[in-house]
């Protein structure tokens, strides 16, 4: 299976990335709704990764929220947060390559640790990783 990594951009609320996302949970949002919110998380920092198939369409995403600590001299923690893969792309290494993804984000950014948290049923494939 081919598809790219790279941050979100505007153009995937159109083209699969809620429907990935939904995969997670509910989103009940429009493109429009979610493009304000995209906006205003980028301003905040949070980084979104996407898996693109080579037809455009997102397969899957994770976010990194950075969170400077008072503790390690000021340092940077990265929590990984809303891994999900469209449904009709999974056990293709779409997820364990956005999780890659965002760690090596992480690294790039400073961060000491990264952390990840889940529920129990998804707890065997993120310790895989």
């Amino acid at each position: 299976m081919s598809f790219e990594l790279r941050p979100l951009e505007q153009r995937d609320f159109e083209h699969g990335f809620l429907e990935s996302l939904a995969h997670l949970a509910a989103v009940d949002l429009t493109a429009e709704e979610a493009i304000r919110i995209w906006r205003g998380r980028n301003a905040a920092g949070v980084r979104t990764v996407v898996a693109v198939h080579t037809d455009g369409r997102v397969m899957g995403t994770g976010s990194l929220i950075l969170e400077h600590k008072f503790i390690h001299r000021g340092g940077t923690i990265g929590h990984i947060e809303d891994v999900a893969v469209h449904p009709s792309h999974e056990g293709k290494g779409v997820g364990s390559a956005v999780v890659k993804a965002i760690v090596e984000l992480a690294r790039q950014s400073g961060c000491y640790k990264v952390i990840l948290s889940c529920n129990d049923q998804n707890l065997a494939f993120y310790s895989k990783l």
